[in-house]
């Protein structure tokens, strides 16, 4: 839930930094938005959290760093498959953000490639903070380092 109300937070941020404070439909934009990013991320907790969560348990890895490691990797895929930048090249397409070159002529610029890095980072740090919640939220941890300090000392 955490990753989910820091993109509200940053979007309702970019809703006042673009239209005056008394708009009214800066909340009704921000309430769709949030529903939105609710329903995505709650889509795929059950998706790809639930399953990589199974997988994990049953390969007795759920631990900090495999937990932590599998919330950035599921939320950074979808992120890199949806906004690959090389999905059409045949289309010759030319794309700037901000006046910066970002496509030309289908072929990616540096910059392109970074924009994509910067987004998918983005969306890793948020699984990454996912992950990170659900650790902290996990019950059992004590337990858990218990028995894997008992299985590394004998």
């Amino acid at each position: 839930m955490l990753p989910v109300f820091l993109m509200i937070s940053w979007y309702l941020y970019g809703q006042f930094q673009t239209f005056e404070a008394d708009d009214p439909y800066i909340w009704v934009r921000t309430r769709n938005f949030a529903m939105i990013c609710f329903f995505i991320s709650g889509g795929l907790v059950l998706l790809l959290g639930l399953p990589a969560y199974l997988i994990l348990r049953k390969c007795r890895q759920v631990r900090r760093w495999p937990t932590l490691s599998a919330g950035f990797c599921l939320a950074a895929m979808p992120m890199a498959i949806f906004t690959w930048p090389l999905k059409y090249p045949d289309l010759k397409t030319s794309a700037s953000i901000n006046g910066v070159q970002t496509m030309i002529n289908g072929i990616p610029t540096l910059a392109g490639w970074l924009n994509f890095a910067q987004g998918v980072l983005f969306f890793g740090v948020c699984g990454f903070l996912s992950a990170l919640a659900f650790w902290l939220a996990a019950p059992n941890k004590l337990k858990q380092t218990d028995a894997q300090k008992a299985r590394a000392v004998v």
